[in-house]
């Protein structure tokens, strides 16, 4: 059974909350102000605290702020409960740590739904054994409930300059990262599949976006808000360092490619695009790979003009390389296209 805290001044309005938390199997601790509402919190040490804003003496942001300061407090939920919206007051409690700020009039299962929500997330952020034992388990749970978009092949996700609002989760179709050249050329520098995280490097980083996401097939994604993925990286080592590596292994691969584009042979440079599509997607490795691909999409992935592009290709379906019928591309003899990118 979870213990909560709940800080109020108005009597009749709190014995009404806390008794209707109790019939939902919460044990709930009433204070009468700020002062006792301390107390009693470094006292019984709760799972969440809910707290009045507008209290005489010890106000909520008091609270707030002294419970922050201790260690013991620094995982534990709190939720503002105000009378009214004031942007300076919301701001000030969400920069001193609060995780929520309800506003009246809001109904019983609302303040329900916000408790499990925040007691969900905290029992994930904060189970370290959990983590180390089953990553995949916790991201699974993670991505629970969370908004998702489809968009279709071409759609824009976001676009390079803007100001990350989301971490992306991609549960089906493919997406690709572009620059684009003052010259108007696009180039290709991220590639993602279902399972991959996009759009981190900008959260990392905490900076605007230095490329455009782009729709390749029609897609679903989990849009996980930002401050929900900041949490996620402040209060779990185990996956920080994940993200990390993601990010170390994308600027390796970035640089790889980009002296590629720049020092490569052409021949080197479209084998390198097609075999870097077939590592990316193809999952049954025992049959030929085969890829529907604009060759304007393939020529900024190759980091060429399209006609250099085409012209390649020809070669290649001369030297029965690939066969090639529509937009389509089968890669028939992918040891031969490896050394040719690699060697």
């Amino acid at each position: 059974m979870h213990t909560l805290l709940l800080i109020s001044t108005k009597k009749a309005a709190a014995t009404a909350t806390r008794e209707m938390l109790m019939l939902q199997g919460y044990e709930v601790l009433s204070a009468s102000d700020g002062k006792s509402g301390i107390a009693a919190a470094r006292l019984h040490l709760p799972d969440l605290i809910l707290c009045e804003m507008a209290m005489d003496g010890t106000d909520g942001l008091a609270v707030l702020e002294l419970l922050r300061q201790d260690p013991r407090f620094q995982p534990v939920p709190f939720i503002m409960l105000a009378d009214k919206y004031e942007p300076h007051a919301f701001r000030t409690a969400m920069n001193q740590g609060a995780d929520d700020y309800m506003v009246k009039p809001y109904t019983s299962h609302d303040l329900v739904q916000t408790i499990a929500n925040r007691l969900k997330r905290k029992a994930l952020l904060h189970s370290p054994r959990e983590t180390e034992r089953d990553f995949k388990s916790v991201i699974t749970r993670f991505l629970e409930d969370r908004n998702t978009i489809r968009a279709a092949a071409h759609e824009e996700i976001y676009r390079e300059g803007g100001t990350p609002r989301y971490l992306y989760y991609l549960l089906s179709g493919k997406v690709k990262t572009i620059k684009t050249h003052e010259d108007g050329k696009d180039l290709v520098i991220g590639l993602y599949n279902t399972g991959d995280f996009f759009g981190y490097i900008a959260l990392l980083e905490e900076e605007t976006y230095k490329a455009t996401a782009v729709v390749m097939e029609d897609a679903e994604i989990a849009l996980i808000p930002k401050d929900d993925a900041t949490a996620l990286f402040d209060h779990s080592p185990l996956i920080i360092q994940r993200f990390v590596r993601l990010l170390a292994r994308n600027v390796t691969e970035k640089e790889e490619r980009l002296l590629g584009i720049a020092y490569d042979t052409l021949r080197k440079k479209v084998a390198s695009a097609l075999i870097h599509l077939r590592n990316k997607y193809q999952v049954d490795r025992s049959a030929n790979y085969t890829i529907d691909i604009a060759r304007d999409e393939l020529a900024a992935l190759a980091g060429t003009a399209t006609e250099s592009l085409i012209r390649t290709l020809s070669e290649f379906r001369s030297e029965k390389l690939i066969a090639v019928k529509g937009s389509s591309i089968t890669l028939q003899q992918p040891g031969r296209l490896e050394e040719i990118a690699y060697h």
